[in-house]
């Protein structure tokens, strides 16, 4: 196996030699009834095509030249041909080149737009792809109103949103699943220039202000955070979007100095988001840059900084009931409860990296936490030691779960790949079933539907997005006393 690393984060995932990369690091579900029926269809011309594609030349150009800059001072090597051998490896490929492949990218009559970069490298794209002289399919005449239908939601339709990086492609990837007809299939997607890490649903309308017509509805969003600094809000509603709805912070400029924490956003990778259902222009986001900040939607800025993590803040979480409560934790080994009126926060020390955190659904006085060495930490914020710790797996617990349906019911899932179903009733925690998935490389994230009680959808490391129902286990059915399923 081979280790792939984030140097940013620091974030490894371990990977067979030889395949293509395909992950899906975080993911959200969206209830029933939130999505429009019919999602706006997004139609480009040739002129808004062009100008897409010059903005995300624009936007690359600015990363590469910066990486360049970062790697100034590393020297490499080069082995060089020397004339005589470029001579008879000329001659060689004339001989071999029986279908002229030298000449592949050099055709002068092709007048689509090449883009560079976000996995596209050299892929030419046309507004019309009746122009393009690669596509040969017939050509079958589509309705307006058809097209309309093959976007349609309905009330009973729930969506997945999923931070995905397919090979070199990132994108948001939107699955619509549906438990009494059975549907289950990708919805649409949004392609990215950016790795992304973590993604948080919200209802809040984050666009300009001097573009929205009277007050802010609520509508269908999720904001993304990456490998840049920058926060991304997109409207799920839209399909085939090319720009987000809004950016929270500024893209940074290359300079030796340590690049300042501050109100105009985060100076490395975006790790986590919660977003406030309280306070719904409240945004919370950590950072690589070991910071929190709290950001306000309407204007687009940060006003608040928090500062007390020693080390890259990985996992948020909003009190499920106290609104200006936060509860975060790092890979300084430290679980934060921070009061965000006051900046006062309470620590407790684990025993790795905190990977993931999750506010008790059914004591709002406790919290879950998955470490690095495999154990789930359970604590009350109003004692200094642990309720108690369950050697859950046996790698980092990388995703927590519960569901108001099923109370005491907690998910975890982990790099060993198996997601284990947890009782935690009255602070005694007994593992009640396990299912292994041997599809995938490592299991990332996990998260109940929240209209369907016990359907847990699961991202992974070379695996995609994966469904279990835990209503089809004997074990859980007997340990919660649920029915069967369809029954």
């Amino acid at each position: 196996k081979a280790v792939v690393s984030t140097q940013s984060t620091g974030q490894h995932y371990y990977i067979t030699n030889n395949l293509r990369l395909n992950m899906i690091p975080s993911l959200c579900w969206i209830a029933r009834g939130v999505a429009v029926e019919d999602p706006h269809v997004l139609k480009l011309d040739a002129e808004d095509l062009n100008q897409l594609i010059e903005k995300t030349q624009q936007n690359l150009a600015i990363v590469e030249n910066q990486d360049e800059h970062d790697n100034t001072d590393e020297e490499g090597e080069a082995e060089v041909m020397t004339t005589d051998q470029s001579a008879m490896k000329a001659t060689d490929d004339d001989d071999d080149d029986e279908f002229n492949m030298a000449d592949y990218d050099k055709e002068d009559d092709m007048d689509g737009q090449k883009i560079f970069g976000a996995g596209l490298s050299g892929v030419t794209y046309y507004a019309n792809p009746e122009d393009d002289p690669y596509i040969t399919l017939p050509k079958v005449a589509k309705g307006e109103d058809e097209e309309k239908d093959d976007y349609k939601v309905t009330a009973k339709d729930n969506l997945i949103c999923c931070a995905k990086l397919d090979g070199e492609m990132s994108n948001i990837e939107v699955h619509l699943w549906n438990a009494e007809e059975g549907d289950f299939y990708i919805h649409h997607d949004i392609l990215l220039d950016k790795f992304p890490l973590c993604v948080e649903w919200l209802s809040f309308d984050a666009g300009d202000q001097d573009e929205i017509e009277g007050d802010r509805a609520p509508g269908n969003y999720v904001a993304l955070g990456c490998m840049s600094p920058q926060i991304e809000i997109w409207d799920i509603d839209i399909i085939d979007t090319s720009e987000p709805v809004a950016i929270l912070g500024e893209r940074l400029k290359h300079s030796k100095k340590k690049p300042k924490i501050g109100k105009k956003g985060h100076s490395n990778a975006v790790m986590s988001l919660s977003w406030n259902r309280h306070s719904q222009n409240i945004l919370a986001s950590g950072s690589a840059d070991n910071s929190i900040l709290l950001w306000d939607l309407e204007t687009g800025s940060a006003k608040e900084c928090l500062t007390h993590h020693k080390d890259k803040v990985q996992t948020i979480c909003w009190h499920l009931a106290e609104g200006t409560t936060l509860l975060s934790g790092g890979y300084d080994h430290t679980c934060q409860v921070t009061d965000c009126r006051t900046k006062n926060s309470k620590s407790w020390s684990v025993d790795g990296e905190v990977e993931h955190l999750i506010w008790d659904i059914s004591n709002p006085f406790s919290f879950l936490a998955g470490t690095s060495n495999g154990s789930v930490v359970a604590i009350d914020i109003r004692q200094q030691k642990p309720l108690y710790t369950i050697a859950a797996h046996d790698n980092e617990v990388s995703g927590l779960a519960m569901t108001r349906l099923v109370p005491g019911l907690l998910a975890t899932c982990s790099a060993d790949k198996a997601v284990k179903l947890w009782n935690i009733s009255d602070n005694k925690p007994s593992c009640v079933t396990s299912r292994a998935f041997p599809e995938a490389v490592s299991l990332h994230c996990l998260s109940f539907c929240p209209d369907y009680p016990t359907m847990l959808a699961i991202g992974a490391l070379q695996g995609g997005l994966l469904m279990w129902d835990a209503a089809s286990n004997k074990e859980f059915r007997d340990a919660f006393n649920h029915p069967t399923v369809g029954s």
